[in-house]
């Protein structure tokens, strides 16, 4: 009969057979801080993974402290210390390093391609007066706003709510202004600053 691949089995240091479940499984809790005289406590004699106990940079861990982990293939020793991963064989914590996040710098030297115009962004709200489709109804129908080189953009106001992006607010008003039936009104003047 074929051993099935994913188990593997050992025998103790008396040729006792141990169990080792699937592969991977070979973390065995041998001290059990849970543990009290009337019970075994939680995790006594239970295989876990690696992946079950080490833990990513920055996150808390959920074991008990003085939980002792032991390798059922070498008797390397795994515990945790307040709350830290910490080797028992080699005497070492495990602990990853914390990332700590580059800032970036601001380059000393000024922008040498600096806007061709005042950057000035002007709003618009979109009037229909008269609804020939059907579908966007009447009054403020749409936002939207009309960037420094021209490009222009609107949202509708209404389901299912789309975003359309034009060259020009001429080009816009072409497509959505229905010959007259609908008005932008610009919202925000364009001044120039001195």
């Amino acid at each position: 009969m074929a051993q099935n691949q994913n188990v593997l089995n050992q025998n103790d240091e008396y040729g006792n057979y141990i169990p080792c479940g699937k592969r991977g499984y070979e973390w065995k809790v041998v001290v059990d801080p849970t543990e009290t005289n009337e019970e075994s406590g939680l995790f006594l004699g239970g295989l876990f993974r690696m992946v079950d106990f080490r833990l990513d940079r920055d996150e808390k861990s959920t074991w008990p402290d003085g939980i002792v982990f032991e390798n059922v293939y070498t008797g390397h020793r795994l515990t945790f210390q307040n709350g830290v991963l910490f080797d028992l064989t080699k005497a070492i914590s495990m602990a990853r390093k914390t990332r700590i996040p580059k800032k970036k710098e601001k380059p000393l030297t000024p922008d040498t391609n600096p806007p061709a115009s005042p950057i000035q962004i002007r709003r618009f709200i979109m009037i229909r007066n008269k609804d020939l489709t059907g579908i966007s109804g009447t009054g403020v129908v749409a936002e939207g706003a009309v960037f420094s080189d021209g490009l222009s953009i609107l949202r509708w106001l209404r389901s299912p709510f789309a975003l359309g992006v034009y060259p020009s607010l001429d080009d816009l008003i072409t497509v959505h202004g229905h010959g007259g039936a609908s008005q932008v009104v610009i919202i925000d003047e364009c001044t120039q600053p001195e």
